[in-house]
């Protein structure tokens, strides 16, 4: 199962591992704090992308389609399977820095995932 929490909420016991999303890097003291196990930039959305959704933020749609675009692309299907199927076998939880809750990084990643688990095989 994939979860979705901002950096400053809570850690439960079921999140699992905690996967950074964003295409910036974290601090280690950060890192450490807020509990992340993997640092993933590589595949949030391309910076220039994730700039122009922090100066609009009503453009969610936009950045939505064209990050699952970047994330379509050759280099990256097969990472996103991998994400795909294992999040049919264990718990993770994308973490992301945006102010809205329902329209950021670890939520067009999300939808991505879960569009994309209809063709894994389990």
């Amino acid at each position: 199962m994939i979860k979705i929490k901002h950096l400053l909420d809570a850690v439960e016991s079921d999140d699992g591992q905690r996967l950074w999303v964003e295409p910036i890097g974290v601090t280690a003291d950060l890192r450490q704090w807020c509990s992340i196990d993997h640092v993933l930039s590589h595949i949030g959305p391309p910076i220039k992308l994730w700039l122009w959704f922090q100066e609009h933020p009503d453009g969610y749609e936009y950045f939505r389609a064209k990050y699952h675009e970047f994330l379509s692309q050759e280099n990256r299907r097969q990472l996103m399977m991998k994400l795909a199927a294992a999040a049919l076998q264990e718990d993770f939880t994308l973490v992301h820095q945006g102010d809205d809750p329902q329209h950021n990084s670890a939520t067009a990643l999300y939808e991505f995932l879960t569009e994309l688990q209809a063709y894994v095989r389990e």
